[in-house]
């Protein structure tokens, strides 16, 4: 992401960074949500990135 922010507080460029995020995505949490998922499974595929896969919260309780 090439910008030319200069935000004095850290946390300001951190809002304008999500702001940035929820306008490419309509404002959408599923569709963020969505293209997050796309984006790990592409890595994993590629082999560029590794994820830790927990197990389903339904299959968790009952392993206990």
């Amino acid at each position: 992401m090439e910008n030319e922010w200069n935000y004095e507080d850290p946390i300001e460029e951190i809002y304008a960074i999500r702001r940035l995020i929820s306008e490419r995505y309509g404002h959408d949490v599923r569709r963020i949500a969505a293209a997050a998922r796309e984006r790990m499974l592409r890595e994993e595929a590629a082999g560029t990135r590794k994820y830790v896969h927990l197990p389903n919260a339904r299959i968790a309780s009952a392993m206990v």
